[in-house]
């Protein structure tokens, strides 16, 4: 009797080089936990009314980012260092969060004291040397925001809100590319939360509490909404953009400012280059993903073979064209889309700037315009998204930034 072998899944060519390297770095993958994820989190405004509602007293629990661990030991648990816990518990970030879901055994809990939108959703931001990478892994059992433990970098959370904005948008030009049907209702309702943040900071004081307990709330819609469609998580061209200044300054040893207010800064300028483009049609040559891939280790500092990994594959002629059709046939909608962005983010900006003491004077010189030009063009090559710059890349109008 003739029998057949079992299909072998279907993976990508990239997908398979990246997974050679890591293989090839013996990297630990995430581990598997003893319970199942659940279907959603469950959101606390307390960090240890999260601890007990997940596991009982006497239970092991591991902090990640905390100061101090003496809280979880006068509620009766124990903390552990280096081996199995029962609860993992991660306060800060997201880099903070990728570590403890990576590491969490048992039972995980998230406590964004910023990045909000990430501490729900079962997507997370890592690094593979230099590139940032998005993975999927388990959701958290419990998120606990506290308005009482929040960085206090307030601009930066708000900028992580508002740049949600142009996620919304750049998976709505995705799905236009692709040809699939797009999620109006999504676009409205991150709308509407940039929108009603934006009228409701502004009618408040400077540095009043009221500010911070504004922020939190909205956070916390963020954090539902994302976790609803988790592809919205850092989807735009100013998140792609964001990674490759921060792998810039990363190379060249110099600061740079909190996620949130990269991606406020180079979101204005990401929307007015989509505007500048969806009204031109003016044929340019192919890019060149040599040249490319040369930039991005002479310039970002990445080793050659993950440049070439993480390198967007140029789209075939027959790809290209449907894609160039497609962004034609829907102008008007695009158009229309970016205009009440750009409005948004105008208003948005205005209190973005009153969020500091200085009234944003520093702002100014936070990020350099030659750096923003080359890493909006290096960007689509080094951080992956389904974006309107990504395609702007393949239509090579982002070549000529590159110097």
């Amino acid at each position: 009797m003739k029998t057949t072998a079992p299909a072998l899944p279907k993976i990508s060519l990239r997908e398979a080089f990246a997974w050679a390297l890591d293989f090839d770095d013996d990297e630990d993958d995430e581990k598997s936990p003893d319970v199942e994820s659940p279907s959603s989190p469950t959101f606390y405004d307390n960090v240890i009314d999260a601890v007990r509602a997940v596991a009982p007293e006497g239970s092991t629990i591991r902090p990640i980012g905390f100061d101090r661990a003496d809280m979880f030991l006068r509620a009766g648990y124990r903390a552990v260092d280096g081996e199995r816990a029962d609860i993992t518990i991660a306060r800060g970030g997201e880099r903070e969060f990728a570590l403890a879901r990576e590491n969490a055994d048992k039972y995980l809990i998230l406590c964004p004291t910023h990045a909000f939108a990430a501490a729900a959703t079962d997507r997370y931001r890592t690094q593979d040397k230099a590139f940032a990478i998005m993975r999927r892994g388990r959701k958290p059992n419990a998120v606990a925001i506290d308005k009482t433990d929040v960085d206090r970098n307030l601009a930066s959370i708000f900028g992580e809100i508002v740049s949600l904005d142009l996620c919304a948008f750049d998976l709505t030009f995705g799905a236009y590319m692709r040809g699939e049907r797009t999620d109006a209702t999504l676009v409205e309702t991150i709308a509407k939360l940039v929108a009603d943040l934006t009228a409701e900071l502004r009618s408040l004081e400077k540095n009043t509490p009221e500010i911070t307990a504004a922020l939190v709330r909205a956070g916390e819609k963020a954090a539902k909404t994302v976790e609803a469609k988790p592809e919205l998580l850092h989807a735009s061209g100013a998140a792609q953009t964001a990674e490759a200044l921060r792998m810039l300054y990363a190379a060249e040893d110099r600061p740079l400012a909190m996620r949130g207010e990269t991606e406020m800064l180079v979101g204005r300028y990401v929307a007015e280059f989509y505007i500048k483009n969806l009204t031109s049609d003016k044929f340019e040559f192919p890019p060149d993903n040599g040249k490319r891939i040369d930039s991005v280790c002479e310039y970002l500092g990445a080793d050659v073979r993950r440049a070439c990994v993480y390198a967007s594959p140029i789209y075939p002629p027959a790809k290209m064209r449907l894609c160039e059709y497609r962004r034609a046939e829907f102008r008007a909608e695009q158009m229309r889309m970016l205009a009440a962005l750009k409005k948004r983010q105008t208003a948005a900006f205005a209190v973005f700037k009153r969020l500091y003491p200085d009234d944003g004077y520093g702002l100014k010189s936070l990020i350099d315009p030659t750096d923003l030009a080359l890493c909006l063009a290096l960007a689509p090559d080094v951080f992956c998204a389904d974006s309107m710059l990504s395609f702007l890349k393949q239509s090579g109008r982002l070549e000529k930034y590159i110097v």
